[in-house]
């Protein structure tokens, strides 16, 4: 079974988007859906096992992409 969602993008964002109708967005936003489900499974894995709060993890691991990021 499927299910349609309806997506809103802000006007320079889908013009931009437009600039690449090869690209199937609807992919891009389900893998981006997907991503983000797999780092929260893995985010309640951890606090689950954790003292610290689901908050205080969810902080560390933003600052810590942004340090992998930098590299």
């Amino acid at each position: 079974m499927t299910h349609n969602m309806t997506v809103t993008v802000e006007d320079g964002l889908w013009e931009e988007m437009k600039k690449h109708g090869d690209i199937r967005w609807s992919f891009v936003m389900k893998e981006a859906a997907r991503e983000k489900l797999n780092a929260l499974n893995l985010l309640r894995k951890i606090s689950d096992k954790s003292k610290l709060s689901e908050k205080e993890i969810e902080e560390f691991s933003v600052k810590l992409g942004r340090k992998i990021n930098k590299r």
